[in-house]
């Protein structure tokens, strides 16, 4: 569990160093693990939790043989998936956010939201 602040993604980059060493996981799926991950919590702080530092968010890691699964939870309210718009339109090319989600279902093998979408599940395979 990590408080709303930008400040506690470097204890979630610990937390995967540390499983990353644990299980001998390949460095090489580091990057994209952190990238996916850091993207998640990030969106759980300003959108979910809307930088209320009381509030927190949940990183749940599971280590398979050759990938890994990744769940992110805040105490947000939610939000409407559809409602999201594509970071790839000629409208939102320029726009300095709101690449989180695009970024997480390009590099995922798997990706799912809870029914109040305050809660995102993802895998990623480390082949």
């Amino acid at each position: 569990m990590i408080k709303s602040k930008l400040e506690e993604i470097k204890k979630v980059d610990k937390f995967l160093h540390d499983i990353f060493e644990f299980h001998n996981l390949p460095q090489s799926c580091y990057n994209k693990v952190f990238l996916c991950v850091s993207e998640a919590v990030n969106n759980s702080i300003v959108h979910g939790n809307k930088k209320v530092v009381h509030k927190q968010i949940e990183v749940l890691i599971n280590c398979k043989q050759k990938s890994i699964e990744v769940t992110v939870s805040d105490e947000g309210t939610g939000f409407d998936i559809k409602a999201v718009p594509d970071p790839t339109h000629i409208d939102n090319i320029l726009k300095e956010s709101g690449r989180g989600i695009h970024i997480i279902k390009s590099i995922s093998e798997k990706i799912e939201f809870n029914e109040q979408t305050n809660s995102l599940h993802f895998q990623i395979n480390c082949t």
